[in-house]
This record gives structure tokens, sequence and C-alpha cells, in this order.
């Protein structure tokens, strides 16, 4: 059999008090079978991709708690997240961190958003797929400007509504970091329903942000590869260099109790993850 149980203890194991019949299973033991070449069945690949992201999240997690900053004790929750599940025939449980450096975590979040909003942005008449962008700032200044982004866009929405201008779909937050400037770009992406929607969104974002250049907005017409693309990810890992651990965590910190998401019109889908999920 592929999956491999163990019987040790461990934090991530049921606390007392909770039942479980189930094997507990090892995540990371889920890597050994594909480095020996063995063909995986459907099943067994997607143990292999959470055991894969289990192995980079660690790495991840471990080089931002060694930066000790204030999220020093949140990247070390993450080392233990989902390092064992719990199986209980062709059910899996597992305690998780919930948090949006977790590899883990994002795969389950980026499925349960995708399988929450697909449905309603794939039914919206004419949609747009609208980029916003305000110029780089520094570090210390990324938590407020992010705020300032979101304030000026609340107020936009309350403007449309007292134009009785309907905006329809669903606004994310991004940023970027720029390696050769050491600054960050925080963007909003939009799907909207309707051209005029979007036109508006973008001549109403140049009105707040006098500071921003047309140039570097954007809006077209949008499908479903726009839709997936706009859940893939809020900013994108990658670790290997020390700088950018270190401006990962900046993004983390500045982003820390803001939503990444934010529906208009449509059904909000919590972007959190339960602490035990079946998968």
């Amino acid at each position: 059999m592929f999956i491999q149980s163990y019987k040790n203890t461990n934090s991530n194991q049921p606390s007392r008090g909770e039942k479980s019949s189930g094997a507990v299973l090892d995540t990371l033991a889920q890597l050994r079978k594909p480095l020996q070449n063995q063909p995986l069945q459907e099943g067994k690949k997607t143990l292999y991709k959470r055991a894969r992201a289990k192995y980079i999240s660690n790495a991840l997690s471990l080089k931002l708690k060694d930066l000790h900053s204030d999220l020093e004790a949140s990247y070390f929750r993450t080392y233990g997240c989902a390092s064992l599940l719990i199986q209980e025939g062709d059910k899996l449980t597992g305690r998780y961190c919930n948090n949006r450096w977790c590899l883990v975590c994002n795969r389950i979040r980026t499925a349960k958003l995708i399988k929450g909003y697909i449905k309603p942005l794939q039914e919206l008449q004419d949609p747009y797929f609208v980029t916003l962008t305000v110029p780089n700032v520094s570090g210390e200044d990324l938590r407020d400007e992010i705020k300032r982004m979101t304030a000026k866009f609340r107020q936009i929405k309350e403007a449309a509504r007292k134009a009785q201008i309907s905006l329809k779909g669903i606004r994310k937050i991004e940023c970027t970091y720029n390696r050769d400037r050491k600054t960050f770009h925080p963007h909003f992406h939009l799907i909207v329903e309707g051209r005029g929607s979007a036109q508006h969104i973008v001549s109403s974002w140049l009105d707040k942000f006098p500071e921003a250049t047309r140039d570097a907005q954007d809006l077209r017409p949008a499908d479903d590869n726009s839709i997936y693309e706009l859940f893939k990810y809020f900013t994108k890992i990658n670790y290997k260099n020390g700088t950018e651990v270190e401006a990962l965590d900046q993004i983390f910190v500045a982003m820390r109790g803001l939503r990444t998401f934010q529906p208009m019109g449509i059904k909000k889908v919590s972007e959190d993850i339960e602490d035990l999920v079946s998968e």
C-alpha cells in the first residue's frame, strides 16, 4: 500500500477527547514512491502533490520564522500544518494552519473559492477582467498603501451605488516584489459585469489616484481562464533567495488581518479553511 501509517504521536493528531478510529498517515511519507519512479494512480497523485506542497511549506516557514518578525509564531505553526492525516476509508482529515504562505492550505483555499465563486462569475453578462495599479511603494509604506487602495475602492463602489451604476463581480488584491528596486507593487484584479462598469471603475480609480498612469491600468474581456487566474495566488512564493524571503515577510505582515477577496453583488465565500478539513 502506498500510504504509510504511523503510531507515534504529535501535536497534529486528534487531541484527547477527539474520536478517531482511522489510520494516522505521515504526509511527507507520500513523497517516497514517486522518487522511485513508480507510476501513481490518480488518488495517489493527489497525496503526492500534497506532500510536495508540505515539503516546500516546511522549508519556507522555517526561513520566515528565522526572521523573528511579528509573525514568527504563525510561521512556526505552519511547520506543523497537516503533518499527519487521519484516514477513515476514502476520507482524509487533518489539522491546517490556515495561513496565506502555506501551500497546503492554499491548495484547499483555492479549490474552495473556485467552487464557491465560479458559477456566479460564469453567469455574469459580458464580464471584463480589470487591473488597477498604483506606483510601487517601500515595505514600510506597503500596509498603509493597501489600506488606502481598499478605502478608495470602497468610495468608488459607494459613488457608483448613488449614481445607480451596478457593480457586480469580485475584487482581489495581489502584491509583487521588484528585486532590482526593492519595492512592492500592490494591485487589484477584478472580474466585473459589463464593459461600461469596467470603464467606470478605471476612470474613477484614476480620479482617486492621480499619481497612477492610464497605461498601467487594464481592462479586457474575461473568460474561464481569467476566473482561474484570479484565484491563482495572492503573491508568488519564491523563497530561495534570502532577500525575497524578507520581502515575503513584509508582504504577509502588511496583509495581516486584511481580506484578499471582496465580492460585489454576489454571495461572499469565506477565505478561511476549517481547522479540520476532509478531502
